[in-house]
């Protein structure tokens, strides 16, 4: 769900029966293909998660990696339910979203930074406050990332995000990068989950 240049396609196609993916981008789409030249297992299709309807059946597993990271709630909360109703009853969601806790502590670290250079703390908070965020990006988690405004994500609300949706979480883990030497920045995180749907009892 969001395969962008299909990264990952090829491994998912040697492991599986039959690999549905899909992207809204169709220069992306179209080197996904090609890197699935050698496999008649694969179908793909362009779609946009927040407003289209999946051409395919639900799955026994589905993979979306930063793909739930649309600034607006509406379009995302969308794609969240596009995303989750393609996994069938009992059924595996791998998810990687990007770190709200990880941005909270570049931010604290580039305070303390600047309190060892000598700043007061009005001056470092103002310094390291996120430009031209607004109010309610703050309190949404919406965060600019080279210019471009996503969704972050809190390890709790991801938790209660998918048990609304009707998928219990199995493992919640940290994919840590390695610290950039070059500029100084610090090591940061995005969230991996794993996720089941919850199978419904018939009476």
């Amino acid at each position: 769900m969001g395969c962008g240049i299909g990264k990952f396609t090829p491994l998912l196609a040697q492991a599986f029966a039959q690999v549905n993916a899909c992207d809204w981008a169709e220069t992306a789409l179209k080197q996904a293909e090609a890197s699935c030249s050698e496999f008649d297992n694969t179908t793909f299709q362009r779609l946009d998660l927040s407003n289209d309807r999946v051409p395919f059946e639900p799955v026994d597993f589905a993979i979306c990696i930063n793909v739930l990271i649309m600034p607006s709630f509406d379009d995302r909360m969308r794609a969240w339910r596009t995303v989750t109703n393609q996994v069938n009853q009992g059924g595996t969601l791998l998810l990687v979203v990007p770190s709200h806790e990880s941005t909270q502590m570049e931010y604290y670290r580039d305070i303390e930074s600047r309190l060892d250079m000598g700043d007061s703390c009005r001056e470092a908070t103002e310094a390291c406050a996120p430009a031209n965020a607004t109010v309610e990006d703050l309190q949404q988690g919406i965060f600019s990332c080279q210019g471009t405004r996503m969704k972050y994500y809190l390890r709790d609300e991801l938790i209660m995000l998918l048990n609304g949706l009707e998928l219990d979480v199995r493992e919640i883990k940290r994919i840590q990068y390695a610290q950039d030497e070059a500029s100084g920045s610090p090591a940061t995180w995005d969230w991996l989950i794993m996720a089941q749907r919850r199978q419904v009892e018939e009476n």
